[in-house]
């Protein structure tokens, strides 16, 4: 069960970003729900995971005009914790740790991070 989250240090719209280059985590209240977004890290993919039915010159030229790498791109994980009066729910447990994905599987730390007690 996860418990005690705490939105003191998360990052919400309209505020000033955490001190990290990208804040890992965005909280939003919907009602008297709070939703927590966390990044889980990013998934370094083939480009021709997108759109894999396209032309691949076609597809070259998008990822040219956005300016996007032509053989790899990094696809954000992220997971949502909704916490609901004394519940806290975790919505997807991400890729979990693989010393094979170096810029993934972060869910664990950002959830500590977060303020989020594992072990309550």
């Amino acid at each position: 069960m996860i418990a005690q989250m705490s939105l003191d240090n998360i990052s919400h719209p309209g505020r000033a970003a955490l001190d990290e280059l990208v804040p890992s985590r965005y909280a939003v209240k919907v009602g008297e729900i709070d939703v927590l977004v966390i990044s889980d890290g990013v998934l370094s993919l083939p480009t021709e995971m997108l759109a894999h039915d396209a032309d691949p010159a076609i597809r070259a030229a998008w990822l040219k005009e956005n300016f996007l790498p032509q053989e790899m791109i990094g696809w954000p994980l992220n997971v949502v914790v909704v916490k609901s009066g004394d519940q806290t729910i975790l919505v997807d447990a991400g890729l979990g740790v693989d010393p094979n994905l170096p810029r993934a599987g972060r869910l664990i730390k950002r959830l500590e991070a977060a303020g989020i007690d594992l072990g309550a």
